[in-house]
């Protein structure tokens, strides 16, 4: 077996220590080394003392360096990739490529990322040209449309929480914004989202307002690109959560947004009575 020569500086893949199904090596920087042992620090600032027998994987430079587009990673494996992601998203870099796919971290806070010096930056502009950016899958999907006349589609996928409904958005203003003329139509294209949301947001033990229905956005241009129409093709509801929902959840947001809002004369007429009198909306105390 070859020896294994560290240096002070060096990055290695540290083995997790917490074992089972998703364990994942995660990176560590060489402090210190003597004849008999190794001090690494490693991503989360932990120190570690280890054996010089121990043997350490070297990370690769790009690994270290961090990439924009992880097809460029020396080494395209989950450990790779996932201290690509974290070390970009310590920098506030949400979005990072693999291709023409844009991986994007929900930061959980407001970044000024999304202006409309931001939107005229990325349009009509290429791919990699600049940083990633959820604007450069927009303008891509709407430049390949006028340049081929061909429909383009963009799948938004992930996780609760992971920020779908806030990218679909930001989708939508990019291309309200650049499709040439603003009208009512652009504008009731955003301002559906809302009302969707209410009817099809809920709380859940992940997110306060998340998504619990899946939508297919049919967007119409004009042969010059302006958009003239839209309309929801499939809306598909979690319906189980209106009569069940799981404890520490809720049901949607209109039925309390509805009791909310009405005024006690209009709550009589209706023989409406508040939330809490109701079991499908009160399951979270239970």
């Amino acid at each position: 077996m070859a020896l294994q020569i560290l240096r002070t500086g060096d990055w290695v893949w540290l083995p997790s220590k917490a074992g089972g199904e998703y364990a994942v090596d995660i990176g560590a920087k060489v402090k210190f080394t003597d004849s008999g042992q190794i001090q690494v620090v490693d991503d989360d600032g932990q120190e570690h003392w280890l054996d010089k027998k121990v043997a350490l994987k070297a990370m690769h430079i790009s690994s270290v360096e961090g990439m924009e587009d992880m097809i460029e990673l020396g080494e395209l494996h989950e450990k790779g990739i996932l201290r690509n992601l974290f070390t970009r998203y310590l920098e506030n870099n949400i979005y990072t490529y693999t291709g023409s796919i844009l991986v994007a971290i929900n930061p959980y806070q407001v970044l000024d990322i999304y202006n409309m010096q931001q939107i005229q930056q990325y349009k009509d502009k290429k791919i990699g040209d600049l940083p990633p950016h959820i604007f450069a899958i927009a303008d891509n999907a709407y430049y390949s449309m006028q340049r081929y006349g061909h429909d383009q589609c963009v799948v938004i996928s992930g996780e609760s929480g992971a920020g779908k409904t806030e990218s679909t958005k930001l989708v939508l203003q990019f291309l309200a914004a650049v499709s040439g003329q603003h009208s009512w139509i652009e504008q009731q294209i955003l301002e559906a989202n809302p009302i969707l949301e209410a009817f099809g947001n809920a709380k859940t033990i992940r997110n306060d307002n998340s998504s619990r229905f899946g939508k297919y956005i049919d967007i119409h241009f004009t042969p010059s690109g302006v958009i003239e129409g839209a309309r929801i093709e499939q809306y598909l509801l979690e319906k189980s959560r209106i009569v069940n929902q799981a404890h520490n959840e809720r049901n949607y947001h209109i039925f309390y947004c509805m009791l909310k809002g009405l005024t006690q004369d209009q709550m009589n007429q209706l023989h409406l009575k508040d939330a809490t009198g109701y079991y499908y909306l009160t399951q979270v105390f239970s």
